[in-house]
């Protein structure tokens, strides 16, 4: 009896469970309809290769669903689409663009990526990039693709010990370089540094670059496609930070080298860095040599600042230091600066508003609020300089009394239309001549036959050539060219 009774309920139960289990089966899974979350399991794909010959680089990144529900990805996609040079395959199926990719809750799927580069084609950029781009529910989530695109030396987040530099191939240096404090780094004639957009190289040591006249180094961006290089004369300016001298840095030494479309505000440490293609931090060694000694060479074209320098020393001779966004010299809080034979300008450009900024300003203190400063000692020997632009008032000198302040100004030719203050010793200047040079729209900064600048300057030991190394006349002409 008792095991009939057991067979009577047994049986029911059976079915109750087959059909749960029936009904459960059955039943579909509900995706995710709106909102939802996704994560990469990299911030950047990166191809890190360095390709020495032409071939193929694939890696993979996974995507997580962050929900507990399934969700379905509208579309995983390269954001250049069918001109992007990678690939993708997701769970088999290749192209440049998976539709309709589902993921289980709490769980990830394999997203593989392939780029084919030719080091060899200088064509193709130092970073060939893309996106990955994937839809969830209308919202689109993002990582960048980055793989070299040249065969070149690439520079990578890193800090530099001693060492000297090949001109055999460009360097290109991504996210940051510092050189080590005490440590020297020596970049030699005919050498091609392409910085990305969001780097600088930083100096704790000592930097020398030894251009030569006819073998100068050149400082650019890493963009190389048609939008940069438009026509014979458009620069795009701010496509790379600069060179950052902390206060630590001393010795420091630059020769016919050009420094072009720089100045973009950068970060470090996720704090902004001001814009400037040169920047240089307190003269804290004060060993009687500048802190940074620059000759023959170029700034051109820079988002910010062209120079700018900080209670510190500096020694220019036959620069040309040209459209800049900010001033293209600027000196505050003092310091210690001797300038001889430089070009130093802005008239502006569609790429470039003139419009506030001065070409050049010198002061004995930086203001830190409305009307508070620090103030320091200032000594500043200005020759032969051509100080001019499309403003009616191209300098501004000024000094605070706490400390003194020693400018001499002599044999230059400057555009203001405001005295020049009483503490600025001045010799043979010549005020809002225009320079006539020969086509500034064109990048050409030299003199035009009858320029006031000709024969106007005085004869300095040791300076027998201008920029392009052509001879000093006697009386030489004012600024970098003869």
């Amino acid at each position: 009896m008792q095991l009939k009774r057991l067979r009577s309920w047994l049986f029911p139960l059976a079915i109750l469970v087959l059909v749960i289990a029936l009904s459960s089966s059955c039943r579909k899974e509900k995706f995710l309809t709106s909102g939802g979350e996704i994560a990469f399991s990299l911030d950047t794909l990166t191809f890190d290769t360095v390709f020495t010959q032409q071939g193929s680089a694939t890696r993979s990144i996974r995507i997580f669903n962050k929900q507990k529900d399934k969700i379905l990805l509208s579309s995983i996609r390269l954001g250049k689409g069918e001109k992007s040079p990678y690939r993708l395959n997701v769970n088999g199926q290749p192209g440049k663009e998976i539709k309709d990719v589902e993921i289980a809750g709490n769980d990830s799927v394999w997203v593989f990526a392939a780029v084919t580069i030719d080091p060899t084609n200088e064509n193709d950029p130092f970073i060939v990039g893309d996106d990955l781009v994937v839809t969830l529910n209308g919202r689109d989530f993002t990582i960048p693709l980055m793989a070299y695109g040249q065969n070149a030396h690439y520079i990578r987040d890193s800090v530099l010990q001693t060492q000297t530099w090949l001109n055999d191939k460009p360097y290109v240096i991504l996210h940051n370089a510092l050189v080590a404090e005490g440590q020297t780094l020596t970049i030699p004639a005919g050498a091609r540094i392409y910085v990305h957009r969001d780097s600088r190289l930083y100096v704790l040591g000592t930097l020398k670059i030894n251009g030569t006249a006819t073998d100068s180094v050149t400082f650019l961006g890493d963009r190389l496609d048609p939008l940069v290089w438009i026509g014979d004369y458009i620069d795009i300016p701010g496509q790379w930070g600069g060179l950052y001298f902390f206060k630590q840095s001393y010795g420091n030494v630059i020769s016919h080298t050009v420094f072009k479309n720089g100045g973009a505000v950068t970060s470090l440490n996720g704090q902004p860095v001001q814009g400037a293609t040169i920047q240089i931090d307190p003269d804290t060694v004060k060993n009687g040599t500048p802190k940074l000694t620059i000759t023959n060479s170029v700034i051109h074209s820079s988002l910010g600042y062209g120079i700018l320098a900080f209670n510190s020393s500096l020694q220019a001779d036959n620069c040309r230091i040209t459209e800049c966004g900010g001033e293209n010299v600027m000196f505050f809080e003092g310091g210690n600066y001797k300038l001889r034979f430089c070009t130093i300008g802005t008239y502006g450009s569609a790429y470039l508003s003139h419009s506030e900024n001065l070409s050049m300003a010198v002061l004995n203190y930086r203001p830190t609020g409305q009307t508070t400063y620090v103030s320091a000692p200032l000594t500043a020997d200005i020759r032969n300089c051509i100080i001019y632009g499309s403003l009616t008032d191209e300098v501004f000198f000024d000094a605070k009394q706490d400390n003194p302040a020693n400018l001499t100004l002599a044999n230059c030719l400057l555009r203001s239309s405001e005295p020049i203050p009483a503490f600025v010793t001045q010799s043979s200047n010549k005020i809002n001549q225009d320079p006539l040079f020969v086509d500034y729209s064109k990048v050409n900064y030299r003199l035009q036959e009858g320029s006031p600048a000709r024969a106007a300057g005085v004869a300095v030991p040791g300076l027998t050539v201008d920029i392009e190394g052509k001879p000093r006349a006697n009386p030489p002409s004012i600024g970098c060219y003869e």
